[in-house]
């Protein structure tokens, strides 16, 4: 079956909340890898979200952070080495068309734009253009006004979705095209998601806490909690956890002494 793109589907009152997979379906395999991508299409993830910049040499990749640190243990940044020498470190760093291309059809995807600066966001956004397809499956998270009008102005097809850490600029960006928000889990009372419901933002939770531990991680008692906030969407690492809650979820509620 023809997966629906779910970032400019309506959503009605009572529809299951769809479920994503931070960095694929991370807790299975390797953050932002193939293998964590094809994890969360197995596992009927809605979406995946993956982060990308740009190599010294312009070719945009697949890449959370800003260095090599973390992963390989090397201080220098993304923006100093140009590809052939990632891949030489690890040729399992993907370009972004080649991230596009394995998906393809079957998932919507988030790409968390982790270029700000416009000029670099222009020339990355031209180059990400061609792969893009004809659908709507593919957002971008953006992480400022700024980056959110670039976007908009390249590519005017493509849905926004704001990765602010301030949420008043959220009226902004719907009053630019915008159409969604990303709240952290620990901002997203169910007052903060009806707000920007309000607006006329759909609103993803990221599940967790914004540290390279944290991020992602949720239980499925905190799962459940977000749950009955109304989100439109939850991202996590284990898109497995997140599918059996939404799925228990309304039994949950027929079931408990409120409901």
């Amino acid at each position: 079956m023809t997966h629906q793109p779910i970032w400019t589907r309506p959503r009605t009152i009572g529809e299951p909340v769809f479920i994503g997979g931070h960095r694929g379906a991370s807790s299975e395999a390797g953050e932002n890898s193939k293998e964590a991508f094809e994890h969360a299409v197995a596992a009927g993830a809605d979406f995946i979200e993956f982060d990308w910049r740009l190599t010294h040499d312009g070719m945009p990749i697949v890449f959370h952070d800003d260095e090599l640190q973390r992963l390989y243990g090397d201080e220098r940044a993304i923006g100093d080495i140009d590809f052939a020498d990632l891949r030489a470190i690890d040729p399992r760093i993907m370009t972004v068309a080649e991230a596009l291309e394995t998906v393809r059809g079957r998932i919507s995807v988030l790409l968390d734009t982790k270029i700000t600066e416009p000029a670099a966001l222009s020339r990355g956004l031209d180059l990400v253009a061609p792969h893009l397809g004809n659908d709507t499956a593919v957002a971008f998270g953006t992480r400022s006004l700024d980056a959110s009008e670039v976007v908009r102005r390249r590519l005017p097809e493509s849905p926004v979705l704001g990765l602010f850490g301030n949420p008043a600029d959220f009226p902004a960006l719907r009053a630019m095209g915008g159409s969604w928000a990303r709240l952290w889990e620990e901002h997203a009372t169910q007052a903060a998601i009806a707000d920007l419901q309000k607006l006329g933002l759909k609103v993803i939770i990221m599940a967790g806490l914004p540290t390279n531990a944290g991020v992602g991680v949720i239980t499925p008692q905190d799962m459940h909690s977000l749950l009955a906030r109304h989100p439109d969407a939850v991202m996590m690492n284990d898109v497995r956890l997140g599918l059996a809650a939404r799925e228990a979820f309304p039994a949950t509620i027929a079931n408990s002494p409120a409901g």
